[in-house]
This record gives C-alpha cells, sequence and structure tokens, in this order.
C-alpha cells in the first residue's frame, strides 16, 4: 500500500514538474526587441519619452500572453537590422517584410500591409496625381524604401534622401522639395502633429504595398513559433484589430481636440506677445532673408535660364546635323505653302536655290510636286508611289518618292505641312538592269531546250522536202504533206512566240488556261535535265483550268525549277516532283517539290528579299519577281523547306469560274 501512494504522489509530482516548471522558466526567459524609434504610430519616443506606438503594445501584449520579459531597445531602422543580423537584439517590433531581408531573417505572420504614399503640397494636387507624374519634379525620401530603384528610372528626376521620414517631411514642409514619398499613417502623424493637414494632401495612390511583420534571428524557430501563435490567438479574439483600430485608424476624441485648440489659442497669445515685443528685430531680420532669398531665388534662375538656352542651342544643333546628314530631303512649309526651311538633301533632290541667310527659293521641280499633290483628291493618302520629273531643258529626268504630311504644335493646332523626298532613280535603274540580268539568266537556260525542239520540225520539213522531187506525184504523198507540214511550221511559230513573249516585259492580261498550256515550256526543261541525269516526274489533273496569265505564271514556274535544278546537281539522289491539282472550288494549286540541299529556316524567312541569294553568280531577284508576278495573279506562294533534305513550293492559283471545271 504505502508503494502505491508513493508512486501517485510521484507521478502527480511529475505532471505538475512538467505543467509548471517551463512556464517557470519561460518566466525567467529574457528577449531583447530592437523598436524603431521614429515610425509613429507603429513606434516612437512620446513627449514624456517613452516608448508608444501600435509594434510597441503588440509586443508587450506577446510578452504577457507567453510571460516572457522583453526589454525594448529604441534604434533606427538599419541600426535594428544591424543589431539582429550579429545577435545583439532577439527580434525587431515591426518591419516591413522584402526578398532581401527574408534571406537574413526569419518573419512571423503579417498582422498589417505598410505602403508607401505620395504626400505633396494641395496647391500641386492638378499636377501631380500619381507616380509618373513626379518625372521632372524633386522627390524627397528615405534611401530605403523599394521605390528608389523604379524612381532612378525616371529620366529627370531630382531624388533626396533622407535619413528618416520627419526629416523627409520637414523638407517638403519647408518648400525644398516638390513632394514626399513615405509611410501613409506615420506621414498623416506628423502633418496633424505639425498642423499642415490642410496644407498637404496625401495622394490615394498606394505604392509598394509589402507585409508588415516581427523579424526574428534566423533558425529561432522556438521563438517565432511563440510569436506566431500569439498573433494568431490575438487575431481570433479580435484584439489584434482593436489596436490597429485604437493606434492607426483613431477615432475623434473631443477632449483632446478642445484641448488642441486651447493649446493653439494659447500659443497664439504668446507669439502675439514675442511680436510685439521684437517686431523690430524680427522685421530685420526677414527684410534681410527675403533679400537674400530673392537674390539667391533670381541668380538661380538665371542660371536655369542659361543653362535651358544652352540646352535648347545644343538640341537644335544636334536635330540640324541628323537633318542635314539623312539622305531623305525635308522641306517644310507655312499655311500658305510658302517654304520656310529645308535641309542638304532637299536642295540636292528638288534643286532648290539656297541663299546667303540659309533660307531656300523653291525651284521648277518643287512647284511641279506641290501640283501633282494638289491634283490628288482631298481623301487620298499622300503618295508613296514614284513621280518621274524632267529637271531641265535637256530633257533629264529623275525619279521621286514623296511625302506631304501636315505639322501641328503642341496643343494639336496645325502649323504648317512637311515635304520628305527621296530621290530614288539610280535605284530604280539598278533594279531593272538586275531584272533583266535574271530573265536573260533564265532564257539561256531554256536554250538547250528550244533548240531542241526547233531541230524536230526542221528535221521533218527536211524530210519532206529532200522526197519532193521524187513522190510529189504520188496523191498519198502530197496529202501526207499537206497534213504534218503545216503541224510542224505551227509548231516552230508557237515555240518561237513563246520564247518572244517570255522575253517582253508587260502588264497581266488574264485569261482561261488549261494545265497543258501552262506546263507546254516542260518539254524544253525535260532535255537540260535528261543531261544532268536528274529524274522528273508530273503529276496532273487535266481537267483543271486557271485564270490566270500563262506567260508570267510560266516564269513563275520556270524561276522555281530552275532553283529546283541547281539543288539537286550535287546530291546522289537527283529528284524533282510537279504535283498539280485541285485545292478548293476556287483555287488550285502546284506543288514543285526536290530533293535537294534544302534551305535552312534563317535562310527561309529572306528568300523573297530583292537580292538575296546563296548563289555566286545570283543576282537575287528571281523569287522576288516571282512573288510579285503570284500577287499580280491573285494567286499566292508558300515555301517549306529543311536542310538537307529538300525544298517544297506551293503555288496557289485562281480557277476560272466562267464553267464548272
Amino acid at each position: 500500500m504505502p508503494i502505491k501512494i508513493m508512486f501517485v504522489f510521484a507521478l502527480i509530482a511529475s505532471i505538475g514538474f512538467s505543467l509548471f516548471v517551463p512556464r517557470a522558466m519561460a518566466e525567467k526567459k529574457m528577449y531583447k526587441i530592437a523598436i524603431n524609434r521614429s515610425l509613429p504610430p507603429f513606434s516612437f519616443i512620446d513627449e514624456k519619452g517613452k516608448l508608444s506606438g501600435f509594434s510597441v503594445e503588440l509586443m508587450r501584449k506577446i510578452a504577457r500572453e507567453n510571460a516572457l520579459h522583453f526589454t525594448f531597445l529604441p534604434m533606427t531602422e538599419r541600426e535594428a537590422e544591424k543589431a539582429l543580423h550579429n545577435g545583439t537584439v532577439d527580434a525587431i517590433g515591426g518591419i516591413t517584410y522584402s526578398t532581401e531581408r527574408d534571406r537574413q531573417f526569419d518573419f512571423s505572420v503579417p498582422y498589417f500591409t505598410m505602403s508607401y504614399s505620395i504626400i505633396i503640397p494641395s496647391q500641386s494636387k492638378n499636377s501631380i496625381q500619381k507616380i509618373t507624374d513626379l518625372r521632372n519634379k524633386h522627390v524627397v525620401l528615405e534611401n530605403r524604401t523599394t521605390i528608389v530603384a523604379d524612381l532612378l528610372n525616371m529620366r529627370n528626376t531630382n531624388l533626396t534622401f533622407a535619413t528618416n521620414q520627419y526629416s523627409g517631411l520637414l523638407t517638403l514642409i519647408e518648400g525644398r522639395a516638390d513632394a514626399f514619398i513615405g509611410n501613409k499613417w506615420t506621414s498623416s502623424y506628423f502633418l496633424k502633429r505639425l498642423d499642415k493637414e490642410k496644407e498637404f494632401t496625401i495622394l490615394e495612390e498606394v505604392i509598394e504595398p509589402a507585409d508588415y511583420a516581427i523579424a526574428v534571428r534566423e533558425g529561432d524557430g522556438t521563438f517565432l513559433n511563440v510569436i506566431n501563435k500569439t498573433l494568431t490567438n490575438l487575431k481570433a479574439k479580435g484584439e489584434l484589430n482593436s489596436l490597429v483600430d485604437r493606434w492607426i485608424m483613431p477615432e475623434q476624441n473631443a477632449e483632446v481636440i478642445r484641448l488642441e485648440q486651447f493649446i493653439r489659442i494659447l500659443s497664439g497669445i504668446l507669439i502675439a506677445v514675442a511680436a510685439i515685443l521684437l517686431f523690430i528685430y524680427i522685421w530685420n531680420q526677414r527684410l534681410k532673408k527675403a533679400v537674400y532669398h530673392q537674390t539667391n531665388q533670381l541668380w538661380h534662375l538665371n542660371k536655369s535660364l542659361i543653362w535651358q538656352q544652352q540646352k535648347i542651342a545644343d538640341s537644335n544643333a544636334f536635330k540640324e546635323s541628323i537633318l542635314n546628314n539623312v539622305d531623305t530631303g525635308i522641306v517644310t512649309f507655312d499655311l500658305n505653302y510658302r517654304l520656310t526651311s529645308c535641309n542638304v538633301s532637299a536642295i540636292e533632290i528638288l534643286n532648290l536655290h539656297p541663299k546667303e541667310n540659309g533660307d531656300c527659293d523653291p525651284s521648277q521641280l518643287l512647284n511641279q510636286l506641290l501640283e501633282d499633290y494638289f491634283k490628288q483628291p482631298a481623301e487620298q493618302e499622300p503618295l508613296l508611289v514614284p513621280h518621274i520629273y524632267e529637271t531641265n531643258e535637256n530633257g533629264t529626268k529623275k525619279v521621286i518618292h514623296y511625302r506631304f504630311l501636315e505639322l501641328y504644335d503642341s496643343q494639336e493646332i496645325k502649323t504648317g505641312y512637311l515635304l520628305s523626298a527621296n530621290d530614288v532613280t539610280q535605284k530604280m535603274k539598278l533594279e531593272q538592269k538586275l531584272i533583266t540580268q535574271e530573265k536573260l539568266h533564265a532564257l539561256g537556260q531554256l536554250v538547250a531546250g528550244v533548240a531542241h525542239e526547233i531541230r524536230n520540225p526542221l528535221t521533218s520539213i527536211k524530210t519532206f522536202i529532200d522526197l519532193l522531187p521524187a513522190k510529189y506525184d504520188r496523191p498519198q504523198f502530197r496529202e501526207m504533206l499537206l497534213e504534218h507540214l503545216p503541224a510542224e511550221v505551227n509548231r516552230l511559230n508557237t515555240i518561237v512566240t513563246d520564247l518572244v513573249d517570255f522575253a517582253r516585259p508587260r502588264q497581266p492580261i488574264k485569261q482561261k488556261c488549261s494545265v497543258a498550256e501552262l506546263t507546254s515550256f516542260f518539254n524544253f526543261l525535260k532535255i537540260t535535265m535528261q543531261k544532268k541525269e536528274i529524274v522528273f516526274e508530273e503529276q496532273k489533273d487535266d481537267n483543271i483550268v486557271f485564270f490566270l496569265d500563262p506567260q508570267q505564271i510560266r516564269q513563275v514556274l520556270l524561276n522555281i525549277l530552275l532553283n529546283a535544278m541547281d539543288a539537286v546537281e550535287t546530291k546522289p539522289i537527283k529528284k524533282i516532283l510537279v504535283k498539280i491539282e485541285k485545292e478548293t472550288d476556287f483555287e488550285g494549286k502546284v506543288v514543285v517539290s526536290d530533293s535537294g540541299k534544302g534551305i535552312s529556316q534563317d535562310h527561309l524567312q529572306k528568300i523573297f528579299e530583292p537580292f538575296y541569294t546563296n548563289k555566286e553568280r545570283g543576282v537575287g531577284l528571281g523569287l522576288t519577281l516571282s512573288y510579285k508576278l503570284v500577287k499580280e495573279n491573285n494567286g499566292e506562294i508558300v515555301v517549306q523547306s529543311e536542310a538537307g533534305i529538300g525544298t517544297t513550293f506551293t503555288v496557289l492559283l485562281p480557277l476560272y469560274k466562267g464553267r464548272e471545271v
């Protein structure tokens, strides 16, 4: 029996020890808490020299809830971070969360959302409404705020950094800055304390919102768990919201208001008495200060004016240098179309007559150009097409691209007109020359096939002529002669006509065109392909009838086939496939595939650009011309290619709609 009683007493003692000893040990535990001493209403030193504020009272509640003892150490935010990092304090009682700080400390659950606001003089409300309006303004803020980087990216913004929010706000109140960026609640507290609420406005725009929490040393999970658990309990019981309402959003207290009014009245009386006693001295000092201030202000204004004049002169010189070194001629006119300015290129392109004072007189060429512009309908867009003008009595011609635009000032009031002109005479001559070379190159490729096609009918005609003396008396021979000889002559005429048509440039003449007519020139190329051992396959739907210009589309197909022949020339498997089939009820397609070396993706995007070629002797206009001709015939051209595999060109062409096909 005594053994059982002793066991029960031991069990009770162990339970009591487990319940009360940790609490007793916790009561002995002391923590050093760093508190920001100048962040009212969150934490600050009041008139009695004691720490007060929302964060201080919250930390005291945490201490009471857990029977802990906190020693509060007032310091700046930078000092608090340094102290926590060095281990001289255990926590910071209220600090804004950031990813940089999170790498150094552990943060509790947030209990408030801190943000920055813009504080401006009330008379600036119309000119400053958001953060982007601070460009070209003088802004004061704390150097540690996260908004610093964003403001530094705004050019022409003058920044001044303050050690704390109070000194930054004083800089704004004293008129040494256009705006202050700081904590909304702290700024409101200081403005109210300084009786400046009506003179300054806190904008509603929220800047850089961030969690406000308690920071502990990194790895101090035990202390952090105690803080998080207590904060959760305070939120659940509504005590945390009560603290917020009392400190951050307090109700108006009638007694406090009456006391403040009494203090203001008493202060006014004291100031009035002091003003009467020291009137002469104060007046003299104020006069001296006013004279110095006005003199200093005039000096700064004069310096700023000189700087602005120099800046304007540099800007004008920079713009003039640009205008006089561009290839485009630029001419400006007033509302009455009188010439007001021109650059060097305009003088050369439009044959203007420069004066000694830098102005120019209009030329005959400029007058012709203006006449063309005035002939346009009012609703027509500015011209983009080239115009040809005679520049002198010898008939010398220029090809000019020009645009005529209206000029407006900063208030959207029309002030005149601008003419931009480019001399493209040499460019167009070069393009025409290269296009001719490209066509001659294509014609050279056709020569072998044409020669073979001409030789066949000539052989037949020669055979009939040789047999004519011996067999002319035979009726059967004469019938055969009359049947075959005209056909061979017509065949020769067709070959020559196609060759001449191919070499003669002209506008598209759209007409019905069968597949056989469109591919009639294939026979010319087959001879060359056979010599080069190229396998040529055709898959054609002969019932298709297109509506297009046969000559132009033959040119397109010829260019594509010649490129295909070049592509497969060095490959072990030389194969070209042409497939012609119906795509939709309105379109047919011609697909040309080869087993050549293919085109890389980088080059594939440029193949339709003028003068772009991978050939050593290529001009780079074949595919450009083909693209243009397909477009003129209301078609589309698409290319797919893979390096080392081959290339496929797909040409979509309109079908003839006059009958069912």
